[in-house]
């Protein structure tokens, strides 16, 4: 059973008695705030609408579209044939997707003497359910390549992540959600940084938006991912589902469940594929084991909730605030036990989570009332030095999206800016809810 966790402050102690000094912190920050936030504002400004998309290529019914610099693939059909047509839509870029993974990874020391990428990647894939290795060996057919270099396109992600005790391959990831008060009553917007060692920004070039309608009775469903991949961190359905991870393990959970559990990407995606509501996809976390601590946050066009989840627990995590709620990269939870906030042996990386906290729930206060896409991906534009979320150094790429208008926005930093994608018009009417027309 999920445990829900009391509305709290960043230390764990009730928040009630203390409003004024709140205000005046929140003021104060404003203030310091107010510049960063008007310089973001041109910036966001400049974002590419890719209402329309071309269409640049299509294979056995699977379609390519260019948003901005940005790919989307749009598949339809059974696991086999999506997989076919995504592999014989980006042949080229699985290839080149391949090369600059294990040429970044050899480059930078990514090895653990536990067991090779190959061969992690081979023990992982073994998992998956039995529809994905379908999709994996029908991208293998058509885009010419060994399934044990498709394995490891799915697989290098976690493999990094064997390697978390070194703090320069951890995640910084964030997400804010904010609705009702924040948003002046419209509905939810969620913004997320994806955070991550900065050779990754050499893989800006093949970030790929992969659009899912099965032919089975599943909802569509869209990740944003690399050319090759299946799941993802974040993903979205047709419902206005919308889930992403953060790194949990500076809470302290030492546990690693690599290759004993379904790795996590591939769990999100079934995740998005087979639950239509946010009270379908808590019993499914719930019901879930992890192989590693994360952090999800899980929203609809009303609410959002996180999920703080160590390798052997689950504690939900509600907004006591009227419609705004963060998270970073730890557990924030009073009912956490020692056994976690025990072994806490990484303060650094405590202290980083808890100013990016610190800085998103100042920057959503100041413009409490009036949040709309374009002002959450103001404040994704400012940097951690100037009051904001995002690691200059380690952002690799952004998304902001809005549920009920199925609408995403995309950005790499350095790379492409803030890109509109509208995946409403990439998803189709899965069998069983067209019978319902």
């Amino acid at each position: 059973m999920i445990r829900v966790a009391v509305p709290y402050a960043m230390n764990g102690k009730k928040t009630a008695g203390r409003p004024v000094v709140v205000l005046f912190v929140v003021l104060c920050l404003m203030l310091c705030n107010f510049g960063a936030l008007a310089e973001a504002k041109e910036a966001a400004v400049a974002s590419v609408k890719s209402d329309d998309l071309p269409l640049t290529a299509e294979f056995e019914g699977g379609k390519l579209y260019y948003a901005g610099k940005f790919r989307v693939v749009e598949l339809s059909g059974s696991y086999r044939q999506m997989g076919r047509q995504y592999g014989g839509l980006l042949a080229k870029e699985i290839h080149g997707m391949y090369e600059i993974v294990t040429s970044q990874y050899t480059q930078h020391g990514i090895v653990n003497p536990q067991a090779s990428l190959t061969d992690f990647s081979a023990r992982l894939f073994a998992l998956y359910p039995r529809r994905f290795k379908e999709m994996a060996y029908g991208m293998a057919e058509t885009a010419k390549i060994e399934i044990g270099k498709i394995a490891v396109l799915n697989e290098f992600f976690d493999y990094i992540l064997l390697t978390s005790s070194n703090s320069t391959l951890s995640g910084r990831c964030a997400a804010i959600s904010v609705w009702g008060e924040y948003t002046g009553g419209a509905p939810l917007v969620m913004g997320r940084n994806f955070d991550f060692p900065s050779f990754f920004k050499e893989f800006d070039p093949y970030i790929t938006v992969v659009v899912y309608n099965p032919a089975d009775a599943v909802y569509p469903a869209a990740v944003i991912t690399y050319p090759g991949q299946i799941g993802s961190i974040q993903a979205f359905n047709n419902k206005g589902i919308v889930l992403e991870n953060n790194d949990g393990s500076s809470s302290g959970d030492p546990n690693r469940y690599f290759g004993e559990r379904i790795p996590n990407g591939i769990s999100d995606l079934e995740i998005v594929l087979n639950h239509g509501a946010v009270s379908e996809v808590e019993t499914a976390i719930a019901t879930r084991r992890l192989q590693y601590p994360l952090l999800f946050q899980v929203a609809d066009s009303e609410q959002a909730y996180v999920y703080e989840i160590s390798t052997d627990n689950v504690i939900k995590r509600t907004s006591g605030v009227g419609g705004l709620l963060i998270s970073v990269n730890h557990f924030l939870s009073p009912q956490w036990s020692g056994a976690i906030k025990g072994k806490l042996d990484l303060p650094d990386r405590i202290a980083d989570s808890e100013e990016r906290q610190r800085n998103l729930t100042v920057l959503a206060e100041a413009h409490k009332g009036s949040i709309t896409s374009k002002i959450m991906m103001q404040i994704l534009d400012i940097p951690v030095q100037q009051g904001g979320a995002t690691p200059e150094d380690r952002s690799i790429y952004q998304y902001v999206f809005m549920p009920h208008q199925q609408i995403l926005w995309v950005k790499a930093r350095g790379y492409s800016d803030w890109t509109e994608i509208n995946l409403q018009k990439r998803f189709q009417n899965s069998p069983s809810e067209a019978l319902l027309h």
